[in-house]
């Protein structure tokens, strides 16, 4: 009897010890990742505010208040205002005019963070596109370091929000719009929009998106056959089923994607740094798989908790 409860004792102690080491290792990176985002903040470029043109006295001191702003304060942004007949041109194709509505509410307020932090969004009251959606479309309008917190006077989709995010980096970085980035964050905003509603799981529409075009942009495929070939891979790893159409949709966003010219590291900087981290610990990283861990950094976390809680279970 003693044989067994020996060895159970130790497979418990080893259990024991793994589970120390992830959390430790969590404490560390969040303390890391946390250092990294005040350096952002620090950064001394102006941000940008970019307002809904036709927001109300009312809403507009909703938004201020949402987004920690004052009337005073704007002296210190650079404020751009983003007009409904700019939410029509790039959305048209996509939307329709009904949803896009007649008035332009959302804003975004843009605030320039240090070389290599990444990009990290914030929404207030908006009730369709979600933050991965967010990050994902503007990565693609080739947005990177910087915070961006999207808001809203009261509940609404905020699609049209992505037109004054690239519009306010433009701004900042003393750019210009690139047109054909923007229509394209615009079309795969949508097109994951419409995933999500299928799968009825907006996040593993984000995730599956966001997965495929990394493959694209590394791989460097450009035909429809190759990248539908990447697309039901896809489909495969990640257990889920998608109709012929939305397989179109997602050929031809991603046909658009690999003409731009996107910088993959700008894709996975964050969970790349955050892979070399755990490898330089000394831990066993070899069955994971990296490309998918490169551009979901916030799932990997969530994995890793799952993880904790089956050796728990």
């Amino acid at each position: 009897m003693c044989g067994p409860l020996t060895r159970a004792a130790k497979q418990e102690e080893n259990k024991m010890k793994k589970i120390r080491t992830w959390i430790s290792l969590l404490l560390v990176l969040a303390m890391t990742l946390g250092l990294g985002m005040t350096a952002g903040a620090a950064s001394g470029d102006r941000p940008i505010l970019a307002l809904g043109a036709d927001l109300s006295a009312e809403q507009r001191t909703t938004v201020l208040g949402i987004l920690g702003v004052s009337e005073a304060d704007l002296a210190n942004y650079d404020v751009i205002y983003v007009t409904n007949q700019e939410e029509h041109q790039y959305l048209d194709a996509y939307l329709s005019s009904s949803v896009i509505g007649t008035r332009a509410l959302s804003s975004v307020l843009i605030r320039p963070a240090s070389e290599g932090s990444g990009l990290h969004v914030n929404t207030y009251n908006i009730s369709y596109c979600t933050i991965d959606m967010y990050t994902n479309a503007l990565l693609t309008a080739g947005l990177e370091d910087a915070d961006v917190y999207v808001a809203a006077p009261s509940n609404i989709s905020g699609t049209s929000a992505l037109i004054g995010a690239v519009k306010g980096y433009a701004d900042m970085t003393g750019g210009s719009v690139n047109e054909n980035a923007l229509e394209t964050a615009v079309n795969e905003l949508v097109v994951t929009g419409e995933i999500g509603d299928v799968l009825g799981d907006s996040e593993t529409a984000s995730d599956i998106v966001a997965y495929i075009k990394q493959q694209i942009i590394e791989q460097g495929v450009d035909s429809d056959e190759d990248i539908e070939t990447i697309i039901r891979s896809a489909m495969a790893e990640f257990n889920i089923n998608l109709s012929d159409e939305d397989v179109a949709k997602l050929v031809e966003l991603m046909n658009k994607i690999s003409k731009l010219d996107i910088d993959v590291d700008a894709l996975a900087r964050q969970a790349s740094q955050l892979y070399d981290k755990l490898k330089g610990m000394g831990l066993d990283l070899d069955n994971i798989d990296t490309e998918k861990v490169g551009n979901f950094i916030t799932r990997f976390f969530d994995k890793i908790v799952d993880w904790i809680n089956s050796l728990l279970d």
